[in-house]
């Protein structure tokens, strides 16, 4: 576990830039964007599954936080300008320019800019929960996480 989650995000995170930038949009070609997408999200959604089940050793902690923040955090910036443009205004995933190819398009195409921003915001949002679940564990006189949930702790 240790190790597993942040190279889990970083084969998302290169996953999803390199579909953003690698490939040409010859007559409107997405291609690039449904394979950045088939084979990012896989990781993206083990490693948000990993953060919440299994929190790191209290060693790696702040180094999973580091690892994670930055990397979903750039997805985000690349991403959120596109999801806007081909998810609420309905250009082409190309640009505006390529929104004479939109009727040989699928509609579902514009999903996978809103695709990625959700899975951005889950690695980062999973992340930023372990992180001070795990922070406010180790802080003396902060009751633990059984507690609140509602157990009591027998002494």
């Amino acid at each position: 576990m240790l190790i597993a989650v942040p190279i889990l995000v970083l084969w998302y995170a290169v996953q999803a830039v390199l579909s953003r930038f690698a490939g040409t949009c010859t007559m409107g070609d997405t291609d690039r964007f449904l394979g950045g997408m088939m084979l990012g999200a896989p990781a993206a959604a083990s490693a948000v599954v990993l953060l919440l089940v299994a929190p790191p050793p209290v060693r790696w902690r702040i180094g999973v936080m580091i690892a994670i923040a930055p990397l979903a955090l750039v997805v985000l910036y690349l991403w959120i300008p596109l999801a806007i443009s081909a998810g609420v205004r309905g250009h082409h995933l190309c640009g505006p320019e390529f929104d004479e190819y939109l009727d040989a398009a699928s509609g579902w195409e514009r999903l996978i800019p809103l695709g990625h921003v959700t899975a951005a915001l889950a690695l980062l949002v999973s992340g930023v929960r372990n992180f001070r679940r795990v922070l406010g564990a180790a802080q003396p006189g902060v009751e633990p996480d059984c507690r609140l949930r509602g157990r009591e702790l027998t002494p």
